[in-house]
């Protein structure tokens, strides 16, 4: 069955209030941001929001319009231009749940969403952290069947809905990032259900000399939204970069506290 191509605000109506959702792009890069804002316009609850392990505006956003319950992302900043306010604040203030979790136990837990299993062992360096005692919520000690050592495994992770960002689709559904993806296609192959945005439609058929690895079926793929310029104020490489000026725009709105300040970036970017 091919995806349906539609725009952002038609495609966020199948994400269910209160269910788990998963954000891809890493730090300032390939956020899904038109997804990602026609979903706080909707105001629809997050029950849970996982990140890639690094994640900026399509977390805090989100969690500036007091719509994320939990959170599970080993960081939410903003790289050279300081901390993420409305996660910060919300963090200090009890609104919000983060539920610990590294880089690397973070990206073991889509792998094994991705290949169907029902958790993943760490590997051993895990134990020279303290992460897995301060919140032994995604943690949990596993007994090797092999050798009987006990290890930390975590489990699968499964978002109910995953927003990503690709630079093409060609006119069947099939995705290419043309970037290096990430954990972006790991949490794609992890998602019952997954929507992409995209910079442009390209031909039926030009999609063929693509690395696999930096490329979805149009099997997997629920809906497509055709947004250039989407991810804007993060960059998209190869495209376009990331704007700086609204990004510090948006974290003075920020931090204020108050939502109607964030509202005007709630609108589509413009390059």
């Amino acid at each position: 069955m091919r995806p349906r191509f539609v725009d952002a605000d038609e495609a966020v109506t199948s994400v269910e209030p209160d269910s788990t959702l998963g954000v891809g792009g890493m730090q300032l890069t390939a956020a899904p941001m038109a997804l990602v804002r026609a979903l706080v316009r909707r105001r629809t609850r997050i029950g849970r929001l996982v990140t890639s392990p690094s994640a900026s505006l399509q977390a805090d956003l989100p969690i500036a319009a007091g719509l994320v319950d939990e959170l599970v992302s080993p960081y939410v900043g903003f790289e050279h231009l300081g901390l993420a306010p409305a996660f910060r604040r919300a963090v200090e203030g009890g609104s919000l749940r983060v539920l610990e979790i590294d880089e690397g136990s973070l990206t073991h837990a889509l792998h094994a969403g991705a290949s169907g299993i029902p958790f993943v062992p760490c590997p051993p360096g895990i134990d020279l952290t303290d992460i897995p005692r301060v919140d032994p919520t995604l943690f949990r000690r596993v007994v090797d069947p092999f050798d009987g050592t006990e290890r930390w495994a975590v489990p699968a992770i499964r978002p109910d809905t995953v927003f990503v960002a690709a630079a093409v689709a060609d006119e069947h559904g099939n995705v290419a990032f043309d970037r290096f993806p990430f954990t972006d296609r790991t949490m794609a192959l992890a998602a019952r259900r997954l929507l992409v945005e995209v910079e442009e439609v390209v031909p039926a058929g030009s999609l063929a000399d693509r690395p696999p690895g930096t490329t979805l079926p149009a099997f997997l793929v629920d809906a497509i939204v055709v947004a250039p310029g989407g991810c804007l104020p993060t960059e998209y490489p190869g495209r376009y970069g990331r704007d700086d000026e609204t990004l510090r725009a948006y974290l003075a709105a920020a931090k204020t506290g108050d939502p109607d300040a964030v509202a005007p970036f709630l609108e589509e970017a413009r390059r």
